[in-house]
């Protein structure tokens, strides 16, 4: 016979309490007069044997509720027993969290290092025949196969840290599902982890009555975590040669306020910008950085802060692209001049192409920043739709209104209306939304008595209740000039007049030339600055569309690391799926037969840096409610006891003999007092 918590057994100290009740009389005695002695004399003869027979009794009946409380409190059970009476159709599985929050230190090795330490001891505890799977955050595609105990410490052994989080709920269905799969009646998991709150939510669960779970959380000493959150760009134009400005969100974890936190912008390994910022505790501030880029390309950039002892999260990676040149195409008819093609045919930062609509590949859309769709133009249905499947990939999309029937489905798509009759009276811009993002870094004032172009014909344009569009340019009337409308990463633009001369005078305006700059700018998708690992597990290949039997592979700085992914080719653009998670944060590059056409940059998930933890009581209570098989919620100090694995694992009913015992001496005692007279 072992116990799981021989420290209980202390309490059988207690033992003396009713063994000192009946040794020392504690009620005070009253004293009556009585004449007759001889009479009661002979009453005590009579009954000081049954007296002292039932204090006796009364006294075992104590001692033995007592006893039994205890006992049962501290979970016995026998050697001999074991998971199950057959190994073969039961299963254990231990999962061992090696996120990157486990790096944490608990008292002089790391979290990750104390729960492998703990699963080594519980699985040489178990019987030599029992099957096991071993579960962690990687997903080690071999270690979820039914393996020996002998098998399984090698395993335990080759568990590599920093891997991406995982949900509970993940675990369970994986656990559940390796269950079904190799025929096993019942599977007792072990979960080794620090329990943050992001892991816990695990609400619709399904659940397996067959499935029953043994939580062991581990806990940090060190309850504090300065970390870099995110980075975004003050402008989505990236400007050669020009100031850019990025903003950088430090978080600080812990409970205590932080001054002057040093935070380091790299650029391709150079420091080009240094701040400080102070932290309020539990919460976050903002800061910004400004830079300058001097060439084209990809560039490899950092923001740093200095952290102790949780370092994973003190780097933040990502990449910044300046294109060489921006695409734009302008569909119009090969005998119509276009205000377009002045201004941007004569600027070496843009290539212009003026492409007739019935000549037009539709697969070659892809390769633009900018299309316009002239006035002119007549699209068929299929080139709408590449059109509207280019401005979802980020591109820029400019409609001109339509004097030819077949482009009016470019607006009512997107809930415009617009007349098929111009308006001839003159007006004027009136209002310009200078507030919105669009505007930025174009116009910095726009004064009451601005001189704004007139419109001589424009199309009035009115929206449906369903559109998501918005006024970037009002016209005196009230009705739109130029209305913008968000298409995922894209835009697209429209007009309800021409840049023609004899519809307006936004072609010799001042307005005209940034107008047409900044929607040429924002056009073709700003490559995003950085991904996550375990989250983002595709992505499109922004300009390198691959053809079939060109090959993707992704390699990290050093070439060490080399994967072929899975490459889906839709619609001429070519789709990215990851076959397993990227070993560790930093930059990749992305390779077409052996050549770099990309640079990405993969963080690991910030919420592992929320030091946000369950307790015990607060595991049981998530795993509860969600009718989870919960056997125990093992402490820290329980973790490394002596038969602490065994008494789960084979599930003793014995603690509960135990307790019906002591609620029978308790009730003996009670009939005993109350009816023996």
């Amino acid at each position: 016979m072992s116990f799981l918590y021989p420290n209980m057994l202390f309490a059988l100290i207690a033992l003396l309490i009713p063994l000192a009740i009946h040794l020392f009389n504690f009620r005070r005695h009253k004293v009556i007069f009585f004449s007759n002695t001889a009479i009661l004399k002979t009453i005590e003869q009579e009954n000081a044997k049954t007296k002292k027979l039932k204090y006796l009794v009364v006294l075992i009946l104590r001692m033995l509720f007592v006893a039994a409380l205890v006992l049962a409190f501290a979970y016995p059970y026998k050697h001999d027993e074991r998971l199950s009476n057959d190994t073969e159709t039961n299963l254990v599985a231990v999962y061992i969290d090696n996120s990157m929050s486990m790096q944490s230190l608990s008292s002089e090795i790391s979290l990750f290092e104390d729960a492998r330490n703990s699963a080594r001891k519980l699985v040489s505890e178990m019987n030599p025949t029992q099957r096991f799977v071993l579960m962690t955050n990687s997903r080690v595609p071999d270690n979820e196969y039914p393996m020996s105990r002998d098998e399984m410490l090698l395993a335990i052994d080759n568990i590599q840290p920093e891997a991406p989080t995982m949900s509970f709920a993940e675990l369970y269905d994986n656990v559940s599902m390796i269950k079904k799969r190799n025929d096993f009646e019942s599977v007792a998991l072990f979960a080794y982890s620090d329990f943050q709150k992001g892991m816990m939510t695990i609400a619709g669960l399904t659940t397996d009555s067959a499935v029953s779970v043994v939580a062991l959380p581990v806990y940090s000493d060190f309850q504090s975590n300065i970390f870099v959150d995110s980075v975004w760009l003050r402008s989505p134009v990236l400007q050669n040669g020009l100031s850019n400005e990025i903003g950088i969100r430090i978080v600080n974890e812990g409970g205590k306020d932080v001054k002057g936190v040093p935070v380091t912008l790299d650029i391709d390994g150079q420091k080009v910008a240094f701040s400080s910022v102070d932290i309020p505790a539990y919460s976050g501030n903002d800061l910004f950085m400004q830079f300058v880029l001097d060439n084209v390309g990809f560039k490899k950039a950092t923001v740093s802060v200095n952290d102790y002892p949780i370092t994973f999260d003190d780097n933040y990676y990502f990449t910044l692209n300046v294109r060489p040149v921006i695409k734009v195409m302008e569909l119009i008819p090969d005998d119509v001049a276009s205000e377009c093609e002045l201004l941007f045919d004569n600027d070496p930062l843009f290539i212009y192409e003026k492409v007739n609509p019935l000549k037009l590949d539709r697969f070659s859309i892809v390769d633009y920043q900018m299309i316009i769709v002239n006035q002119n133009a007549s699209l068929n249905e299929n080139v709408q739709q590449s059109l509207f499947d280019f401005a979802a990939q980020g591109g820029s999309l400019l409609v001109l209104p339509p004097l030819n029937a077949d482009n009016y489905f470019l607006y009512k798509i997107n809930g415009i209306n617009i007349d098929k009759e111009p308006d001839t009276v003159t007006v004027t811009v009136d209002a310009l939304a200078s507030q919105h993002a669009f505007f930025e870094d174009v116009l910095l004032n726009v004064p009451d008595n601005a001189d704004l172009p007139e419109v001589y014909r424009h199309y009035p344009m009115r929206l449906n209740n369903n559109s998501n569009a918005l006024t970037l340019i009002g016209l005196q009337n009230g009705e739109p000039l130029m209305l913008m409308s968000r298409d995922n990463n894209g835009a697209i633009y429209y007009l309800s007049s021409s840049f023609d001369s004899q519809y307006s005078a936004l072609s010799q305006h001042a307005i005209f030339v940034p107008l047409m700059y900044k929607m040429a700018f924002l056009g073709g998708g700003l490559s995003k600055l950085s991904y996550t690992i375990g989250v983002d597990n595709s992505f499109n290949i922004n300009g390198n569309n691959l053809l079939y039997g060109e090959q993707i592979s992704i390699v990290n700085a050093d070439r060490s690391f080399s994967m072929i992914p899975a490459v889906d080719i839709r619609n001429n653009r070519s789709f990215v799926t990851l076959t397993s998670d990227l070993p560790e944060s930093g930059f990749y590059e992305v390779l077409k037969n052996g050549e770099s056409v990309s640079v990405m940059a993969w963080n690991d998930n910030r919420k592992e840096s929320e030091l946000k933890f369950l307790n015990e009581d607060e595991i049981a209570e998530v795993l509860n409610e969600n009718d989870i098989n919960l056997i125990s919620v093992v402490s820290y100090d329980d973790m490394y006891s002596d038969g602490a694995v065994g008494a789960f694992t084979k599930k003793s009913s014995l603690w509960k003999y135990l307790v019906l015992l002591s609620l029978c001496a308790l009730l003996g005692e009670v009939l005993v007092l109350r009816l023996w007279k």
